[in-house]
């Protein structure tokens, strides 16, 4: 089970000392530190979910997401998150792998969002249209229908199939919050690509 520390203190408040309690803890395996003031009680715990409670408010989006959803056919190592209070990329390194997390517009951080679990874990995930916009955010200079074509289906990989069916009035609204280039190009020329 995932626990912030509080909860951990609070597990442990029946020992003298619960801090030196936590540390032998730890030193012993019984409990693994993720990252300061998250911790879990195996590595079968969820991965995802963790990300909510490194970097607050967050969710989980870019490549993760569209693995998440079967857009992309590779599994992502690395769970990618969005924050808008960032002024730079934030990384963790931790037992439970590498967690980074990018800005995102503050008018955009809380559209589209929908409510994920993971092992009775909550935690908030982009829908599949807004991880799509939050990854092509992060790519600039695309103007062109073959470069847009190129960036979706060889760099990224993204299934034709799933593309297909993308909510193309959530995309086209979604859109101008991200002042984009890239993800304009992408409405301009919409499922013609």
């Amino acid at each position: 089970m995932l626990k912030p520390y509080d909860l951990v203190m609070y597990d442990l408040r029946s020992y003298a000392s619960p801090k030196a309690k936590l540390t032998q803890m730890i030193r012993k395996g019984e409990i693994i530190r993720i990252a300061r003031g998250v911790y879990a009680d195996s590595f079968d715990d969820p991965r995802l979910p963790v990300a909510g409670m490194l970097v607050s408010p967050s969710y989980v989006s870019f490549e993760t997401a569209l693995g998440y959803y079967g857009c992309i056919p590779e599994r992502v190592h690395a769970i990618k998150s969005a924050g808008f209070n960032l002024n730079k990329e934030k990384r963790f390194d931790t037992p439970f792998g590498l967690y980074t997390f990018h800005y995102i517009p503050r008018n955009v951080f809380p559209l589209a969002l929908t409510p994920a679990e993971e092992q009775g874990h909550g935690f908030r995930l982009a829908q599949k249209e807004k991880a799509l916009l939050d990854t092509l955010y992060k790519i600039r200079g695309i103007t062109t229908k073959k470069g847009i074509s190129d960036l979706l289906f060889e760099d990224l990989r993204i299934n034709e199939l799933v593309f297909e069916e993308l909510d193309w009035e959530l995309l086209s609204a979604l859109a101008p919050y991200y002042r984009s280039t890239t993800i304009n190009t992408l409405i301009r020329h919409g499922r013609n690509i």
